[in-house]
């Protein structure tokens, strides 16, 4: 009884995702095999060579701090966030970058302010300040941090915004969605315009992430300037390569 049982679930499951080989075929027609893999692709890979990069230039101890800790936890969301962007779950994509963004920021912030702590006074201080720093006005003061020249609040609060309208109920972001393909708010749907804007977010969320991890590990970017792929960051990752060269 119970290994029918079990098969009962396997299949009912199996029904239940079918539909989901087809969403994939969709989003490889409608963008090409390059462009659907972009993000696993591109970004894991960035990924790996700056944790590769840490590990030749900074020593175990170096590491041992909150930014190293949670930089490892992002390759996992980077393989969740293709997973969904090639099954066409645009706004799960939007909620999980406004996770790892603000984990980021979070790791940056406990980080400035106990730079001569162990790694698990920091962890305890990162629970400290998350009840009464959190949302933009951690991101906020990271960024104005990390981007000290720039205008923070013009350049990237918009891009938090537009995060935020995937992970607290937004009617304007529903209509919006509605108009695009009504579809998309009951299923999972190929839609070109959604899954290219999901791409030039996560772009745009990595070149924040990147730059942060430049500022934190400057060491590395002796390495990163010489790296065979910087045209590619060069034209999707300018806050990256700024970084780089603004001490040239």
């Amino acid at each position: 009884m119970a290994l029918n049982r079990t098969k009962e679930i396997e299949s009912a499951l199996e029904r239940l995702y079918e539909h989901l080989d087809e969403v994939q075929r969709d989003t490889r027609r409608g963008l090409g095999i390059s462009d659907t893999l972009h993000i696993i692709d591109f970004h894991a890979n960035n990924w790996i060579d700056i944790v590769r990069w840490i590990d030749s230039k900074y020593t175990r101890d170096e590491q041992m701090n909150i930014v190293a800790l949670h930089f490892l936890r992002v390759f996992k969301e980077i393989y969740w966030l293709q997973l969904l962007f090639q099954n066409a779950n645009y706004p799960m994509i939007h909620r999980n970058l406004r996770y790892i963004l603000e984990m980021i920021c979070q790791a940056y912030y406990t980080d400035m302010r106990y730079p001569n702590t162990t790694l698990d006074e920091q962890v305890e201080k990162a629970k400290e300040i998350e009840n009464g720093v959190y949302g933009w006005m951690l991101v906020g003061a990271v960024l104005r941090s990390v981007f000290i020249d720039d205008d923070v609040r013009s350049c990237f609060h918009p891009l938090w915004k537009h995060l935020c309208k995937h992970v607290h109920p937004s009617p304007t972001e529903m209509d919006v969605t509605a108009v695009k393909d009504f579809s998309i708010l009951v299923t999972d749907s190929f839609n070109e315009e959604l899954a290219r804007n999901a791409m030039k977010v996560t772009d745009e969320v990595f070149d924040i992430i990147n730059t942060i991890m430049l500022r934190r590990f400057p060491r590395i970017k002796e390495l990163a300037r010489k790296y065979e792929f910087l045209d590619e960051w060069t034209a999707l990752l300018p806050n990256t390569v700024a970084t780089l060269r603004s001490d040239e």
